[in-house]
């Protein structure tokens, strides 16, 4: 890398030292800070906002603006706009120079700043102490007084702190604990640089009592905690920053000027250089392509040094907004009749004007010929090429119709905001249509539309007009969406999974239970759509699931279970084998479930028991069963003839072969013929269908009815489309019969990315319906059983005649024990418990259910993702997804523990938490680790069943902005038990709804949410609202309270009087 000169300039005014110098990441900009608090930034003269410059010989000024009161000591930029921080404030700027927040402190000096790796959050330093900063607000969250007189705040794999006595504080970059500490310098730290896993120093050591500059850069490996062989500097150094290409490369600069590029993986290879500046050198940047240096002077000098001829500040740039032209004001010339037309100037132009355009190319074009209507074309006769018809008399003479433009179908809906803008509804949606070539528009993959207001605007209504739940697609491994239907569409395995819910499971993630708070969802959604989000991320964080691929692969960009077109693996194969998983993983967690015969399990209930008898040369011979609960069933291998699908069942059923077996006979592998059959007929037939790449792509059908026949020791499988009517089979014969319930397809064709669809017998109304994730549609019989070029059928799914387990088998226990009790995970004994549990006296009362306010606060899993279109317009990809983290429910009932929460549950959440939303949420790091938090926590699961029990109860809920709260929770309430303060006080006219602080500040005088958000305090003041709300409408002044409650918020902005003045 070989620095040559590129730019030069003095900044204004001149001689004023310049002490903080950045490159902005984003535009084509350089920002400097000087002495007495000035900020400016410049450009590249003759750059056009994106384009590199070429043969430039200066900067020029952008913006300048007074940032503080005394010297601007460190710039930060990113997408947000720039961090200064200088005499006793931190500021954040647009790039124009407007101030968006400014955040003062108690009025001591401010040091440094640094970014953490929440994105939310700008830790800073003053002469006292450690402060977090929300970037959106420019207030203050936490602060730390663990730490003084740090003037180095650098984010590596630790935060390193460095203050100005040489003692080094190593953070956690999450929860910013003290990990590590150390003295690196007996005198002073002058400058500190980290990044990766390394960190470099210089400073002031002592000698004889006096303090000395280190002629040696300090490397410390922060990983193993150990100093590293130092890089010799002489003349000490007072700046540093490392390449962030090449983060190997390191620049270290002097104060006379002098500074070198060096490699650290090699510090023989060092490339030494001089500023042109006259006075000392303050401070030095990298650019984000590693390819630019700029080096800022006490004389009020910056110089830009540039590897390459073509500058370039970014690899990608945005563009620069520029200030608009000023506008050259029109001149008036009066148009009078003593005023010649010369006056008027005539426009520049090279080519003839549109008025000299020649007469002989000028046609008259008449209107289209009037469209004649379908009742006169209906009774046309023709004689010769004439033809004549009789005028209705619904059509006048001479009336030419106006021709209606034809309405097109949508393949999407509109937002639910749209339609309400608009007016109506979208009384649209898909259908099955004959016509659709290719693939069927029900059939195509289903995607889920975000508008800025998020998840909640789009229209799932569109796809389903049935009264059967549909499941969401943005959630990871969602292809799992058709067999979960299937499964929830088997009455006895339903019922299965109910008794187990209700039942003492200790596992803390545990498939069955998650599979059975979907199922209660489902059943209770009376066509509203539904989430596998609790399931699906238990199921994604067991190993065994891991080790068998059945985490779906992700295409970065889109959809949330997209497959690459590189790939080999298809979604037959994937879904078949969840399908084996899940039934095993049931069969597992499942405990015994007493039924009239005695002891029954999951096993006995829908495995198949099949024995196999080895027979080896020596003629001995052993037996073994097994008892799977799925059958491979394989395609047939004859392209020119597809077999019966009965045949290929049967194959799989009994069947005979050879193979090396153990023979402990004869102590050795040996060829051994295995003969494999069927014991007893299930009373579930699972199947995959194989589909190798030999096996033949035709279309095919699955029989609706099959029969497995024992005659003897003989066995049989038969097929019809039709029932099997009686007499069929002789008497003699144990006939056991079967009839299709559901199949599961792949779809796949070269346009769209392949996906999984279900066929599902509804037994309750005896038809087909087509789940498509959250498309719902009835379909005919056909489609259900036909393989097409489009669709594979890889899962069918057969139920003996009249099987089934009745609903009252297992009854769920609804008692209140469940809330007189809280088995928490934290290690420490002593929690802070903000609650009292229910009584027994209490349960007694409440067993029809009861009235209670609840409130929920969550943290960010993930941030939301987002593309910059080309017309400029933001488009969300994928929304933040959020966990919840903490959930209260207070009494509401009138009694002596009024408003005293019973539930105040703190989640453990095993997944990383990118932010914890500390302004919203009052969740801080630390809340929700188990070793450390003094607050109660309790596994997701515990939470969740004991809010699924009181929605069972009857119990109705108070709070504000419950509906997206519940959609987090991932949990269904019926709407006559929610009572929502939002809504209450709502007027539809006025468009506006009104915020839980400034309701509890108008209607019952409350300061609530002064410092965080605290959901106790939330549930209470939600409670005390309805109350409100309760009174006013006994006394019949709601309605005059509500405008009166308007008026005041349009007075202060609806906001309470505190951050907020009356509009005069």
């Amino acid at each position: 890398m070989a620095l040559s000169e590129r730019f030069h300039t003095t900044t204004t005014p001149p001689g004023v030292p310049l002490s903080a110098v950045a490159f902005d990441p984003l535009q084509e900009l350089v920002w400097v800070g000087s002495d007495t608090g000035h900020i400016s930034s410049y450009t590249p003269v003759h750059a056009s906002h994106t384009a590199p410059v070429q043969n430039a010989s200066t900067l020029r000024r952008y913006t300048a603006f007074r940032g503080h009161d005394g010297a601007v000591r460190q710039i930060l930029v990113n997408e947000q706009g720039v961090f200064s921080v200088g005499g006793s404030s931190v500021r954040l700027s647009h790039r124009r120079g407007l101030r968006q927040w400014i955040y003062n402190g108690d009025g001591t000096p401010m040091l440094a700043a640094g970014f953490t790796t929440l994105k939310s959050e700008l830790l800073v330093s003053d002469q006292n102490r450690l402060s977090i900063i929300n970037l959106y607000r420019g207030t203050a969250t936490r602060q730390m007084d663990d730490a003084s007189n740090v003037t180095f705040l650098k984010l590596a794999k630790y935060m390193c702190c460095g203050a100005t006595n040489g003692h080094i504080q190593f953070r956690d970059p999450r929860s910013l604990r003290i990990e590590h500490s150390m003295d690196a310098y007996s005198g002073s730290l002058t400058v500190l640089e980290a990044t990766g896993s390394t960190m470099v120093m210089c400073g002031f050591g002592m000698r004889g009592g006096q303090q000395v500059m280190e002629p040696m850069l300090k490397l410390y490996d922060l990983r193993m905690h150990k100093y590293l062989p130092p890089i010799p500097f002489p003349t000490g150094a007072s700046a540093l920053k490392f390449n962030p290409a090449l983060p190997s490369k390191l620049l270290a600069c002097s104060r006379s000027g002098e500074f070198q590029i060096c490699d650290l993986g090699n510090p023989s290879l060092v490339q030494f250089y001089q500023a042109s500046i006259q006075g000392f050198l303050t401070a030095a940047d990298f650019s984000s392509t590693g390819e630019n240096v700029i080096i800022t002077g006490s004389d009020g000098s910056l110089s830009v040094m540039g590897e390459k001829d073509e500058i370039k500040f970014n690899l990608f740039s945005q563009e620069i907004e520029m200030p608009d032209a000023p506008s050259i004001p029109s001149i008036s010339i009066p148009v009078e009749s003593d005023v010649p037309l010369s006056r008027i100037g005539m426009p520049y132009y090279t080519s003839p004007l549109l008025s000299v355009w020649p007469s002989t190319m000028i046609f008259e074009a008449g209107n289209p010929a009037p469209r004649i209507p379908d009742e006169i074309l209906a009774d046309v006769k023709m004689i010769d090429f004439v033809g004549y018809a009789k005028k209705p008399s619904t059509i006048r003479r001479n009336q030419v119709l106006a021709s209606p433009s034809p309405k097109k179908s949508r393949d999407h809906p509109r937002f639910r905001s749209e339609q309400e803008r608009d007016g109506g509804s979208s009384l649209e949606s898909l259908t099955l249509s004959p016509t659709d070539e290719g693939v069927p528009k029900v059939y195509r993959r289903v995607e889920i539309k975000y508008s800025r207001f998020g998840v909640e605007d789009f229209d799932f209504g569109f796809y389903n007009k049935t009264h059967y739940g549909g499941l969401e697609t943005h959630i990871a491994n969602s292809y799992c969406n058709a067999m979960l239907q299937v499964l929830f569409f088997n009455q006895a395995i339903r019922e299965v999974v109910f008794a187990h819910v209700v039942s003492t499971c200790s596992r803390s993630a545990c498939i069955t239970c998650e599979l059975g708070f979907l199922f209660q969802m489902l059943e209770s959604s009376s066509g509203a759509n539904c989430q596998a989000t609790n399931l699906l991320s238990v199921f994604s964080s067991i190993p065994q699931a891991a080790a068998l691929g059945l985490f779906e692969p992700v295409v970065g960009g889109g959809r949330t279970g997209g497959l690459s077109s590189s790939t080999t693996l298809s979604y037959s194969t994937l879904i078949q084998n969840f399908h084996r998983f899940i039934l095993e993983q049931i069969n597992q967690e499942t405990t015994l479930v007493e039924a009239e015969d005695g002891a029954a399990n999951f096993q006995k209930l829908f495995a198949v028991q099949i024995r196999t008898l080895n027979t080896c040369q020596c003629k001995s011979q052993e037996t073994r069963d097994t008892f799977p609960f799925v059958l491979d069933v394989p395609r047939s291998k004859n392209k020119d003839q597809e077999s019966k699908f009965s045949e290929r069942l049967l194959g799989s059923l009994d069947r005979e072969y050879n193979s090396r077996v153990w023979c402990n006979n004869c102590s050795r592998y040996q060829p051994m013929v295995q003969k494999r059959s069927l014991r007893e007929a299930p009373n579930v037939l699972s199947v995959n269908v194989q589909n190798g790449e030999d096996s033949s792509d035709g279309d095919w059908t699955a029989p609706l009815h099959i029969a497995i026949i024992f005659e003897g020791s003989k066995l049989s499988v038969e097929e019809r489309i039709d029932p099997f009517p009686d007499g069929y089979f002789s008497d003699e014969a144990d006939v056991t019969r079967y009839s299709l319930r559901a199949s599961v397809a792949e779809i796949k064709d070269d346009k769209t990315p392949p996906h999984l669809v279900a066929h599902i017998l509804v037994p309750e109304e005896n038809e087909w319906f087509l789940f498509n994730d959250f498309l719902v549609q009835p379909i005919s019989v056909d489609e259900a059983t036909q393989n097409r070029k489009w669709k594979t059928i890889s899962i069918l799914q057969y139920v003996k005649d009249g099987f089934s387990i009745p609903p009252d088998a297992f009854n769920a226990d609804k008692s209140l024990t469940l809330l007189m009790g809280n088995p928490t995970v934290n290690t420490r004994n002593d929690l802070l418990l903000k609650y009292q549990l229910l009584t027994t006296e209490e349960a007694e009362q409440y067993k029809g259910g009861f009235l209670c306010a609840i409130d929920s606060e969550f943290v960010a899993l993930s941030q939301e993702e987002t593309e910059l279109r080309s017309n400029g317009t933001k488009f969300t990809i994928r929304p933040s997804r959020q966990a919840l983290a903490r959930v209260s429910v207070v009494r509401g009932e009138p009694g002596p523990l009024h408003a005293v929460p019973f539930i105040d549950d703190y989640i453990s959440i095993q997944e990383p938490i990118v932010d914890y939303l500390t302004e919203f949420s009052g969740i801080k790091a630390g809340d929700l680790d188990p070793h450390s938090s003094r607050y109660p926590l309790v596994p997701l699961k515990v939470a969740y069943k004991k809010l699924r029990l009181l929605v069972d109860l009857g119990c109705k809920f108070v709070g504000h902005g419950l509906k997206k709260d519940l959609r987090i929770i991932n949990i269904i309430v019926p709407p006559e038990q929610i009572i929502d303060t939002v809504d209450i006080f709502f007027k539809k006219e006025r468009q506006r709804k009104l915020s839980l602080r400034f309701l509890a500040w108008s209607l019952l005088r409350m300061d609530v949410q002064q410092d965080s958000h605290d959901s106790i305090e939330d549930a209470r003041t939600a409670l005390l609202l309805y109350e409100k709300y309760v009174e006013l409408k006994e006394s019949g002044k709601f309605d005059e309270a509500l405008d009166a409650l308007y008026e005041e918020g349009r007075l202060y902005n609806f906001r309470p009087p505190q951050t907020a003045r009356p509009i005069q």
